[in-house]
């Protein structure tokens, strides 16, 4: 494997884990893992597509977790538990995300996968690959953690996805929402929903879809572009985005009702025939 492709997720990691929770990492000497047992007690592991084909994952000791766990979220854990199964996951996505960056710099167009949190003693890394993979070890204060990285690299790689890693510039400052100002309408000035015209009506449902759409987008934005973003605004701003798809959801079916019936015939009543629901 060439060294300018493990480069990247060594600084990422250094990178990441020094911003994101001041703890001080030194890696040790890479070597060749050629059985698939982790080197750590709890593992992420995410896909790597594009120029760069395979996986990448982060194994960490116990003790080291728990600390890095209890630096993020700013209180202490003895234990390993869901909340530390989420900040693994968003680690491995963060330096996933760091080194992807510095490859496109190189040329490379990366892209990854969502990342999968593994627990337990002994427990099995699969690479994508059936190759070794290069084990970069860190050591900290509070013990090991490992970064295994198993990528080759594809010439002319056709992706089946318009995605892109953008550049992680202003990394620190995350944009403000920029969401469209709403339209002046009856409703607005004191005009209640039944005064409105059905016309009315399904331009103002047309305004708030368009509304939402910019806010989901928005928020998708922000956890794309700000990979060190602080853990609990970014599992704020995660569970935004099922809120927004269901509003937008309703939205779209009261549309789809609303223009339904100003195609019906005002003077006709509409026929509902009986019919058998298999709830099955």
């Amino acid at each position: 494997m060439d060294v300018r492709y493990i480069n990247p997720f060594l600084e990422g990691t250094l990178e990441v884990l020094k911003k994101l929770t001041g703890i001080e990492a030194k890696a040790g000497k890479p070597y060749t893992k050629t059985d698939t047992t982790a080197c750590g007690d709890v593992s992420g592991i995410i896909g790597i597509m594009g120029n760069a084909l395979g996986s990448l994952a982060i194994s960490f000791k116990e003790s080291c977790i728990l600390a890095i766990t209890s630096r993020v979220l700013g209180e202490e854990y003895r234990d390993v538990c869901r909340d530390v199964f989420d900040t693994v996951g968003e680690i491995t996505n963060m330096i996933s995300g760091v080194a992807r960056n510095k490859m496109e710099k190189d040329g490379l167009k990366a892209y990854a996968a969502i990342p999968t949190v593994i627990y337990g003693k002994n427990h099995v890394i699969m690479h994508i690959l059936k190759s070794p993979s290069i084990v970069i070890p860190f050591d900290t204060i509070y013990g090991q953690f490992f970064v295994d990285v198993c990528i080759k690299v594809v010439e002319n790689a056709q992706i089946g996805i318009s995605l892109s890693t953008r550049e992680l510039k202003e990394i620190y400052k995350p944009k403000p929402l920029n969401i469209p100002p709403e339209k002046p309408n009856k409703a607005s000035h004191g005009v209640s929903a039944k005064q409105l015209t059905p016309e009315e009506k399904i331009a103002l449902a047309r305004q708030r879809l368009e509304k939402l759409i910019a806010q989901r987008d928005e928020t998708r934005r922000l956890l794309e572009e700000n990979p060190f973003m602080e853990y609990k605004r970014r599992q704020a701003l995660k569970k935004l985005l099922p809120v927004y798809e269901d509003k937008i959801k309703q939205l779209k079916l009261d549309i789809q009702a609303l223009e339904t019936l100003t195609k019906m015939d005002p003077d006709s009543e509409p026929v509902i025939k009986p019919h058998f629901q298999n709830y099955k």
